[in-house]
């Protein structure tokens, strides 16, 4: 049996810390260290590699890589601000208050001409009255008016006002939403440079592992091609979160548990993709190998966590690329990727990696576990864990359970959070919509109903 005794374990916020730390110290033209700055990356830190422009139609939902600034004053001329007439403010200038001109006389491209909104004014005319205030004769040549414009300028707006050539339309590490870009577009940006996408390759390994869609005949049961097998569904969860996290998914095939078949998917896929998320194989089975692979490879971060599930979910580095090791089932590679993958695409992208938790009443106390560390002669149930750090410090949490949630607003206005049964992913919990990680250990108390706890949204 392979020693198992030297695993680092860390907590959650450790290990990203201990992560993105390690992306920081990267040798420059990796990226990471020129691009990650929070909430506060500002222009020149990106690296050349890892920007590209885009079509500005394409660049909703990107990350700007640069500052990007009005190419022009917008209006580029006085233009009128409503649909209206154009008139000279010399006509009202000297006139008493309330008083109005005579405008029998007035000659249509003389005295006064139609304006309409965003249009620049007809040349020499500096003043506008908006439609509504305006008679106008059947043969469109001759005006009255009911009301006087407050003063020079009125109805317009002036060369530059909404924008100046130079000016900052939006700043390198902005997320951009359609405003944004309408606003880009009026400075006179038909493309942009963003961020690259992160590149994340997965690898899904284990033999008992085939892919999904295989025909079922229910008068041989016994002769079912996946009997005893597990689909391999990881992959549709890897790309649905990477392409709604702002990154671009490579896959792999299928990887079988043997050390050389991993190391070689390991090589390929830092020398493709920016990131590299390993499926399984990081825990203490016999065809368990990923863990020793990436440690001969690279530097471990850790091998395991303080949480579950996901208490297998590692972190390496390979070759300066980042890889994510997470837990076999959905359920738990749900949360291992939201814990793990997520931070750092963030990171690459120039985003606060820090994900924000919410605080919410508990209406009941959680459910006792089903199981737990029993015993039986003055024995522990044998499908239950041994206690790893049994010297940890009462009082002190030294793990924490993922409990599912049900967090909906009250009446009073509060977010109220419901626990519900079951482990996350099992049938039970298919209703969760959120989570909260839950200190255990000894002398520590679960949280009653009423008291305010932390979650996060799934």
């Amino acid at each position: 049996m392979r020693d198992h005794s030297q695993h680092i374990q860390l907590s959650r916020e450790q290990a990203v810390s201990s992560m993105l730390e390690a992306m920081d110290a990267a040798p420059a033209g990796f990226g990471w260290a020129n691009i990650a700055a929070g909430e506060d990356l500002h222009s020149g830190e990106v690296a050349r590699k890892c920007c590209e422009q885009v079509a500005l139609a394409d660049s909703v939902g990107r990350v700007l890589a640069y500052d990007v600034v009005s190419r022009c004053d917008m209006p580029s001329a006085l233009t009128c601000a409503m649909d209206s007439i154009a008139l000279h403010w010399s006509d009202f200038e000297n006139l008493a208050e309330g008083e109005l001109p005579d405008t029998s006389a007035w000659v249509r491209g003389v005295d006064w001409q139609f304006a309409n909104t965003g249009v620049a004014m007809p040349e020499g005319f500096d003043t506008a009255i908006v439609i509504e205030h305006v008679q106008v004769s059947e043969d469109q040549q001759h005006v009255t008016i009911d009301a006087a414009p407050s003063k020079q300028g009125a109805g317009t707006r002036p060369a530059g006002s909404t924008m100046k050539r130079g000016d900052v339309l939006a700043t390198a590490g902005t997320v951009v939403t359609p405003d944004v870009a309408a606003r880009m577009g009026t400075g006179d940006n038909a493309v942009v440079p963003v961020v690259r996408k992160p590149r994340v390759a997965f690898i899904p390994t284990g033999n008992e592992l085939v892919p999904a869609g295989i025909p079922l005949d229910p008068t041989r049961v016994d002769q079912f091609a996946a009997r005893g097998r597990n689909f391999e569904t990881n992959s549709i969860l890897v790309r649905a979160k990477v392409e709604a996290w702002g990154g671009q998914f490579v896959p792999f095939d299928i990887v079988c548990d043997e050390r050389p078949e991993i190391e070689a998917a390991i090589k390929r896929a830092c020398e493709v993709a920016d990131i590299v998320v390993l499926n399984a194989g990081s825990s203490k089975g016999s065809d368990d190998w990923s863990c020793e692979v990436m440690e001969e490879m690279g530097h471990m971060i850790c091998h395991q966590t303080n949480h579950g599930p996901g208490h297998h979910s590692s972190y390496a580095v390979v070759d300066n690329v980042p890889i994510v090791g997470i837990s076999g089932p959905s359920g738990g590679a749900s949360f291992t990727l939201d814990f793990y993958l997520r931070p750092l695409m963030r990171k690459y992208l120039g985003l606060n990696p820090i994900v924000p938790k919410t605080a919410a009443r508990l209406t009941e106390a959680f459910p006792a576990p089903k199981h737990g560390p029993g015993a039986k002669n003055g024995k522990p149930a044998g499908e239950d864990r041994p206690r790893e750090h049994p010297d940890h410090a009462p009082g002190e949490p030294e793990f924490f359970g993922i409990r599912p949630l049900r967090v909906e607003p009250s009446a009073d206005g509060v977010l109220e959070a419901t626990p519900i049964d079951g482990r996350p992913g099992s049938k039970t919990a298919w209703g969760a919509n959120a989570f909260t990680m839950m200190g255990m250990g000894p002398g520590i108390e679960p949280p009653a109903a009423g008291d305010i706890i932390e979650v996060e949204f799934l």
